[in-house]
């Protein structure tokens, strides 16, 4: 190819057919016979179509070399600061990009140029946390759905806090297995603290109601969590709610009636500054003295400590033989029995957990009445052992 001729055709060709010539050019520049004398005149007409003024051209230039390991690096990073058009396919598919480059161009792009980025085969945990962090809506939404991006927990939890608003972010949010449970349960906070807001605002509840409702709904969920959790997500639960004020003693007692005992194991290891496993000794072996002694360590009122006392005492005496269904009749034997025992005292003395004790055993008995219709409907009902 006479290089000069071409210079020359460019000058005076319509924009369509040079767009048409870029990429056998692209392709003849990346001939392994070639010789070095000709890849380097090549270049510099590559060179030169950076300044071409047809949009077209410049397009088909990124298109051609995008996927290219090996394309000259002053053409990628030139096309990668064009026009979005143009930058696009540069942006989402070459390999010779730095993070380092990526994510100056994430933080001075617009909304093309970051949701390009976050489509790339691979993004990196520090490009991610860029966009969690500077990226707008259908850059996050893009890096959310792209299989390839390396997301953290702290970007994670950027995203959930920027765009936790955001109904379609959120869905997404919740939809991923990998999704960190402390900011899962963020999520949920928020959104019911929003729609405690609506509700009192529409007049539909009082606010006190409101947030009566509210936080009953969101430490259901929080228990659901934690039941699911692994040992340390647990961890990291306990002191995203402690953090955040949520740790209350009401959610540790309705834990203990719902038999998760590994989440109070974490809370008050972590509340009394006590090793994980002393503390477990003592709720499953301990007496009442000691167990006392462990829940004023942990700043519990002492008003409360019957209350976990009895629950304790039921959990030792209780088997669970671990089926999906089990796990509902499970909970209602267990919080029927607590109640049971504690409200022998409790009305003399603290009638707000003896009312919420009873709040968990009537959802017990509905989630249990659920679980039998579950397996009724498909076939395999179980017989249901009677309360003792």
């Amino acid at each position: 190819m006479v290089v000069g001729r071409f210079l020359d055709w460019i000058d005076r060709a319509p924009p369509q057919a040079r767009a048409g010539a870029v990429a056998p050019v692209v392709g003849t520049y990346f001939r392994p016979d070639l010789s070095p004398e000709s890849r380097e005149a090549i270049e510099a007409v590559l060179t030169v179509l950076l300044d071409d003024p047809s949009l077209d051209v410049r397009a088909a230039l990124a298109d051609a070399v995008a996927g290219r390991e090996d394309a000259p690096r002053h053409i990628v990073l030139t096309l990668a600061h064009d026009l979005p058009r143009v930058a696009e396919p540069v942006l989402e598919r070459s390999p010779c990009l730095l993070d380092a480059e990526l994510v100056e161009l994430v933080l001075s792009g617009g909304a093309r140029v970051q949701a390009a980025i976050a489509a790339r085969p691979w993004v990196s945990y520090a490009v991610a946390a860029t966009i969690a962090a500077e990226g707008g809506t259908e850059a996050v939404a893009v890096l959310l759905d792209n299989p390839g991006a390396d997301i953290d927990e702290a970007a994670f939890g950027v995203m959930a806090e920027r765009f936790g608003a955001d109904a379609d972010i959120r869905d997404t949010l919740f939809a991923r297995e990998d999704l960190p449970v402390a900011v899962r349960q963020s999520l949920i906070a928020a959104l019911g603290a929003r729609l405690g807001e609506l509700v009192v605002s529409r007049s539909w509840l009082t606010e006190r109601r409101a947030r009566s409702v509210v936080r009953e709904a969101c430490d259901k969920a929080t228990v659901v969590m934690a039941g699911r959790a692994e040992e340390d997500e647990l961890v990291e639960l306990v002191e995203h709610l402690r953090r955040t004020g949520q740790l209350t003693t009401a959610l540790l007692i309705r834990m203990v009636c719902e038999g998760n005992i590994r989440f109070l194991e974490a809370a008050l290891s972590r509340l009394a500054g006590m090793p994980a496993a002393g503390v477990y000794a003592l709720l499953t072996d301990g007496r009442d003295g000691a167990l006392r002694a462990l829940f004023g360590r942990a700043g519990l009122p002492e008003r409360t400590h019957p209350a976990f006392l009895v629950a304790l005492q039921v959990w030792r005496e209780m088997d669970y033989d671990g089926g999906v269904a089990d796990k509902a009749r499970y909970t209602r034997r267990m919080v029927e029995r607590i109640l049971t025992r504690y409200q022998q005292f409790a009305l003399t003395e603290v009638d707000d957990l003896l009312a919420m004790m009873r709040r968990l055993a009537a959802d017990a008995v509905r989630e249990s009445a659920r679980a039998y219709a579950r397996e009724t409907r498909e076939g395999t009902p179980r017989a249901t052992r009677a309360a003792a």
